[in-house]
């Protein structure tokens, strides 16, 4: 697996704060896609997951932003927040495949970390390329993301 190291952008986004399955990223994506085209917002980038908890502790109670980066005077609702993301450092890796070999990808990166002698400053990103509705499962394509500095 080859991960690298990069620098991402200021980046604003609208995300939805969400606690369930992992299965309810669906409806939530759509939720904030029908919202931009309903406001003429434009989603400048795939949407985005962003854990708070791990899925391995309770994979039906997990905590998460859903979103996508968007571009221009937005405005959320009671339920879409806008928040902007300064810019930072993250090392990545891009993973082609079914969802359920994703942890296979955090582990990697957790050694990466530790070898690499960095430290993890945030909550793991997930960026969706593309989706199971769109292509097979062996053909998803997901950057996992963790901030990070380097330490010594």
């Amino acid at each position: 697996m080859h991960i690298e190291e990069k620098v991402v952008e200021e980046e604003q986004l609208a995300l939805i704060n969400h606690r369930g399955a992992p299965e309810d990223m669906g409806k939530l994506i759509y939720e904030i896609s029908a919202w931009a085209e309903d406001n003429k917002i434009t989603l400048s980038g795939p949407p985005f997951a962003i854990y708070y908890t791990s899925p391995q502790d309770n994979a039906e109670d997990i905590v998460y932003d859903i979103g996508f980066p968007v571009a221009g005077e937005v405005v959320g609702n009671e339920r879409i927040i806008i928040a902007t993301v300064p810019e930072h450092k993250v090392i990545y890796a891009l993973h082609k495949g079914p969802y359920a070999d994703i942890p296979l990808v955090y582990q990697s990166l957790v050694e990466f970390v530790m070898i690499n002698k960095y430290d993890v400053i945030g909550s793991p990103k997930e960026i969706y390329f593309n989706s199971p509705e769109e292509v097979s499962a062996s053909e998803l394509l997901t950057e996992v993301q963790f901030p990070v500095i380097k330490m010594g």
